[in-house]
């Protein structure tokens, strides 16, 4: 019988398996975005060696609350606010910044400015074709 812990890890496995072939290389780059306060960090994912390796940092004018891709995976938008965790103080600068993000590298470069949100923001998502982002709050 098989275990949870192999069935899970046959599943994950088969994620970063190469499609065409068992024995051709993976070729697709994973870039991994991580946050600590307002400082995103992309990293690159090497999946058979299970490493990270740190890239760039992005700096937002808040914490970051949420972050949604765009359904090209084109762009990233990223939520922020400067209100405290739980039921901590009320912050007064709330914004969405949507960034580039290069194909090649998983660099993230800022499209346009950021827009200014009356409160803070909780979740956020984009409709199917990603014309727009609903932004809850």
């Amino acid at each position: 019988m098989v275990s949870r812990r192999t069935f899970l890890s046959l599943v994950a496995g088969s994620m970063s398996a190469p499609r065409v072939a068992f024995a051709q290389l993976e070729t697709r780059k994973v870039a991994l975005y991580a946050n600590v306060g307002a400082d995103l960090t992309q990293y690159d994912v090497d999946v058979a060696g299970a490493a990270l390796t740190k890239r760039a940092t992005v700096t937002l004018p808040a914490g970051v609350q949420y972050a949604w891709p765009h359904v090209s995976r084109r762009y990233l938008y990223v939520a922020t606010s400067s209100s405290a965790s739980g039921y901590g103080p009320a912050g007064t600068e709330h914004h969405v910044t949507a960034f580039r993000i290069d194909p090649a590298s998983g660099a993230l470069t800022k499209h346009g400015e950021a827009i200014r949100l009356p409160t803070r923001p909780i979740h956020m998502t984009t409709d199917i074709p990603s014309e727009n982002i609903l932004v809850a709050f």
